[in-house]
């Protein structure tokens, strides 16, 4: 058999959880047999990423939208996809067009996947949050089995968002948010100097890893944790991430009086090791669909309290405890935990629940070979 042909295409956003999924399983993929390709509106920011300078895989751009012009988009896609892929993989949180996914199966790829990858809108905005989810329930509604070969999600309940009745649940197989397990390891070692290096050696870590967005929730984060410091000095939160929010959340660090008790970072290389140096990990996003930091956390052996508006996949371990959002429960909660220093190995576990790379590595590949 020949080298696959792969072209997945990706949002603009490169910091989302689509290319750590994508990224973490190249790493298992032998190129030379499976050749990964990109089709983007964010070319110059993918360019830009470890993965590419690594990888250099071919990036294919496209310009137009099935909105503003379905003949414009029609004429890059048949020309991209007139390059000889043997399989097309779409990684999408919403609806807002399939012209991409009809085009493909018009032109017989041997594989149209579609990929759902997340349970909402990420819009802070109530109006345009509720125009993009009125768009996503109109096309819902219109898309059939018909439209694709393979229908994936990370969790049961990205399923049902993107495919909902119109798709069979026989039909959608669920590809975990697969880690390294071995990665993330506790390792006291690594803890103490984090611990160190951070200036953290006596307080109990309350650490949150994401985006920093409307749908992260990290404001309902810091303000259940200011009120759960009246009660526990010890605390201290930690934050990493990147995004839109930022300065609106250093900003309520600042106005909470917290610059003392809690640290916004950016977005860290190593996010394994600063796993190591918390206590707990903290969730409480408005929606996911199966949130990668949740299951790395986990490997790590952090307890974990996360929002009940999560899958039920995400309690891979006895580690994830599912809180209603609602400041008081997590402030009591955060003011009666403990610092965590004695923590087990997850390895096992979280391999044999299908979360371990490089077995879902090969799975994934058993579905560009069409099985």
């Amino acid at each position: 058999m020949g080298k696959i042909r792969v072209l997945h295409m990706t949002p603009p956003e490169i910091n989302n959880g689509v290319y750590q999924y994508l990224f973490n399983h190249m790493k298992y993929i032998d190129q030379d047999s499976c050749q990964f390709s990109f089709l983007t509106r964010n070319r110059t920011e993918l360019m830009k990423t470890k993965a590419y300078e690594e990888y250099h895989f071919p990036i294919w751009s496209f310009e137009n939208t099935q909105r503003d012009s379905s003949d414009g988009l029609r004429r890059e896609i048949v020309r991209i996809l007139g390059e000889g892929f043997d399989a097309i993989h779409l990684h999408t949180s919403l609806w807002r067009g399939f012209l991409i996914e009809e085009i493909a199966m018009e032109m017989g790829i041997p594989q149209v996947i579609v990929h759902s990858h997340s349970t909402g809108a990420d819009f802070a905005a109530v109006e345009e949050r509720e125009k993009v989810l009125a768009l996503h329930e109109a096309y819902k509604k219109q898309f059939t089995v018909e439209k694709a070969t393979d229908f994936c999600a990370c969790s049961r309940l990205a399923g049902k968002w993107l495919f909902g009745e119109q798709i069979p649940k026989e039909r959608i197989r669920i590809l975990p948010n697969a880690i390294e397990t071995s990665k993330y390891r506790y390792d006291p070692k690594v803890r103490e100097r984090m611990r160190d290096r951070l200036g953290l050696r006596d307080r109990l870590v309350i650490g949150n890893v994401g985006r920093y967005s409307w749908q992260k929730n990290q404001e309902f984060l810091i303000r259940a944790f200011a009120r759960a410091r009246q009660k526990n000095g010890g605390l201290f939160l930690l934050l990493i991430g990147q995004g839109e929010q930022k300065e609106r959340l250093t900003g309520l660090i600042k106005e909470l009086e917290l610059e003392k008790h809690a640290m916004c970072l950016d977005w860290q290389e190593h996010v394994e090791e600063f796993l190591q140096a918390m206590d707990v990990f903290c969730l409480p996003s408005r929606f996911e669909g199966l949130s990668i930091c949740a299951v790395e956390a986990q490997a790590a052996g952090l307890p974990c309290f996360v929002s009940d508006r999560l899958a039920e996949e995400t309690k891979i371990t006895g580690l994830v405890e599912f809180l209603p959002l609602r400041e008081e429960v997590w402030a009591q909660k955060l003011a009666g935990a403990d610092i965590c220093g004695d923590r087990k190995w997850m390895d096992d576990e979280i391999a044999a629940q299908g979360y371990e790379i490089r077995d879902a590595a090969k799975r994934l590949l058993e579905i560009y070979r069409g099985k």
